[in-house]
């Protein structure tokens, strides 16, 4: 086996967006993630509504009064 050819594995800070820190082992020294497991909606049983909602909204008011062939529907 070939000596110094591996890369130093040693500890590691993890920063997350929201702002959550820890520290594990890697080749890097740092690591900036834009989700963890105490923000991501898997771990935290919350789903992500309020992006969708933005999301949803601001397609409808991109798209607002574009006819896309769709029949027209009778008053009922």
């Amino acid at each position: 086996m070939k000596k110094d050819i591996h890369p130093k594995y040693e500890e590691c800070t993890v920063t997350c967006s929201c702002g959550n820190k820890f520290v594990t082992r890697s080749t890097e020294r740092e690591m900036k993630v834009s989700v963890c497991n105490a923000c991501h909606p898997f771990y935290t049983g919350k789903k992500g509504r309020a992006s969708e909602e933005g999301r949803l909204e601001k397609f409808r008011q991109k798209y607002a009064g574009v006819n896309y062939g769709q029949k027209k529907r009778d008053a009922e």
